[in-house]
This record gives structure tokens, C-alpha cells and sequence, in this order.
């Protein structure tokens, strides 16, 4: 019931996990440390495994752009208001942190 739970989201962030994925597992920490940094209360991050939820791969908003890199999303008013894959392109992962927190915050 993973994409009751993204529709239910008033104002959060989302981390797809898969737990078989170096650049997901990697990402985590980092995301969760940022958002630390930055004051997001621990509540406001959700974690979802994709491999406990094969539901979100049919999601029009997800379908194709799931691949196990440690995507995030922004949620507002339950709809998914930015999409960033934060392990694939790992010298990046500050500036997409940064875009995450502007949509998240803005």
C-alpha cells in the first residue's frame, strides 16, 4: 500500500529503498544526515522499500524511473512534487540534496 501512503503525505519526503543497491544504501545516510543539518524533523522523511512495495513501479508518477539508485521524492498534498535519483550520479548528491530542500521548504 505504498502508493496510499505517498497519496496520503500532506508535506514530506520520500526515499525509495532497495536494500540489494550500493548507491541506495549509500545515499541514505547521507540524505538522512542532510536533512539533519538542516532542521527536517525525522518524522517528515518516509521510507519505503521498493522491493516490499512492487506496487510504485506502476505508478504513472514512478513507472520507468525506478532502477535502485536511492530515489527521493517530495510529496505535497500527496502528489509527488519532484523526483531525484540521489546515488547514481554520487558527486552530485549535495546539489540534489539542495533542490530537494528548496521543494521541499518552498
Amino acid at each position: 500500500m505504498a502508493a496510499t501512503t505517498i497519496t496520503s503525505i500532506q508535506r514530506g519526503i520520500v526515499f525509495l529503498m532497495a536494500d540489494w543497491s550500493g548507491g541506495a544504501r549509500w545515499a541514505y545516510p547521507r540524505l538522512v544526515a542532510f536533512l539533519k543539518e538542516h532542521g527536517i524533523a525525522s518524522e517528515e522523511l518516509h521510507v519505503l522499500n521498493v522491493d516490499d512495495h512492487p506496487e510504485l513501479y506502476n505508478m504513472p508518477e514512478l513507472s520507468g524511473k525506478i532502477h535502485g539508485w536511492g530515489e527521493a521524492l517530495v510529496v505535497k498534498a500527496g502528489r509527488i512534487v519532484l523526483f531525484t535519483r540521489l546515488g547514481k550520479d554520487q558527486p552530485l548528491i549535495q546539489e540534489h540534496c539542495d533542490q530537494l530542500l528548496r521543494v521541499y521548504v518552498g
